[in-house]
């Protein structure tokens, strides 16, 4: 209580420094002391405001970033990138690990996002990097770089558990559903018309990349450019831009699933033939009397006649014209006209008008004969 000294008012507020009645100077007001129990009470009180929901979620997902499978896919698919760097691993190139890196902190980033949950080091990206469709990108070039890593060792358990995990979690979410990006694209349609070429085309290129391309350190063994001895054999998956070329290859598979309903820009037309162009570069750089080359090389004519046609808009073959009439309709009736009773000769009996038989007039035979 705050009062004054010399006419003993009680002041309304404890901090005036003179006095409403008398005008006396007030006395240096204290606040009153807090106890050690208010004082860890209030402490308490502020740490709950300023805590995180408890997580009741899966244990084993409980110190994963966003407790998301998708961000634990990324962190394997991470780890095997980084064992890339050393040379007795498999490996996609600096161009593709890149790519990945980038794009795995901004999946996780959107996790973060979806989840509701704050991380300084990531909400520095804005939204509009963070597309729905960037997990449907980033799954599919994780099914796609699985070939290039393929061999006898940890590295594809990884990138393929990675892979698993975030298929798994992004199956319902963006991939399948109303909405799910899943639905633009038909198996079936790859096989329709002159897509089949196409397909076809891309099934032998996409074998072709797991042969032998060329030899290192080989010793040719007699007068043939096949012949050799020694060396290390290397498939087109281990060239360089080798990976782009497979991804590519998968792009135009893509491409050839699409359903005719969903809307493709112009320039989506040319994207074969750039994809026929690098495609052939490479080949021919990398060229070798070797099998893989000659059946890539192979695989590529049917799939640039196809291309060619898409870029000219003539992928499709001619729909058949309907028959101008129908069956059960004849070429001389219009169809417009009204039906054929109203234009009945209003001259012509009816069977109703017609006279019975026993008003008939007889024959002239029988009046002959009466």
């Amino acid at each position: 209580m705050h009062q004054c000294t010399e006419c003993g008012t009680v002041a309304a507020e404890p901090r005036l420094r003179y006095c409403e009645e008398c005008g006396a100077r007030m006395p240096e007001y204290k606040p009153p002391a807090v106890l050690p129990e208010e004082r860890e009470g209030g402490a308490a009180l502020a740490d709950s405001r300023s805590a995180k929901p408890p997580y009741d979620g899966p244990k084993w997902l409980e110190h994963v970033p966003a407790h998301s499978p998708t961000s634990l896919g990324v962190i394997l698919h991470m780890v095997a990138l980084w064992l890339t760097i050393l040379p007795f691993f498999a490996g996609v190139g600096p161009f593709w690990s890149f790519v990945m890196t980038l794009g795995g902190a901004m999946v996780i980033a959107r996790e973060y996002r979806v989840a509701h949950l704050p991380n300084p080091l990531l909400d520095w990206i804005p939204e509009s990097v963070l597309p729905r469709f960037l997990p449907a990108v980033y799954s599919a070039l994780a099914v796609a770089l699985i070939l290039p890593l393929l061999e006898m060792s940890i590295l594809p358990l990884l990138w393929l558990g990675g892979t698993a995990l975030v298929l798994r979690d992004q199956w319902t979410k963006v991939l399948v559903g109303p909405d799910g990006y899943a639905e633009l694209f038909e198996p079936r349609q790859a096989l329709r018309g002159m897509r089949v070429l196409a397909f076809a085309g891309i099934v032998v290129c996409l074998l072709a990349l797991f042969f032998t391309w060329t030899i290192v350190g080989e010793v040719p063994s007699g007068p043939t450019p096949y012949g050799g001895e020694g060396g290390l054999r290397v498939s087109g998956l281990q060239l360089p831009m080798g990976a782009t070329v497979e991804i590519g290859l998968l792009a135009l598979l893509a491409m050839l699933m699409l359903k005719p309903e969903v809307e493709r820009p112009v320039w989506l037309r040319f994207v074969p033939v750039g994809v026929m162009v690098i495609c052939l570069a490479w080949a021919l750089v990398n060229i070798h009397m070797k099998m893989g080359p000659l059946v890539f090389l192979g695989g590529l004519v049917p799939l640039g006649l196809v291309a060619v046609f898409q870029a000219l808009g003539r992928e499709e073959l001619p729909e058949p014209v309907a028959d101008e009439f129908p069956e059960d309709q004849p070429y001389d009736e219009d169809p417009d006209a009204p039906p054929p009773d109203e234009f009945a000769d209003d001259d012509m009996p009816l069977d109703d008008d017609m006279p019975p038989d026993d008003d008939m007039p007889p024959d002239e035979d029988d009046n002959r004969r009466g």
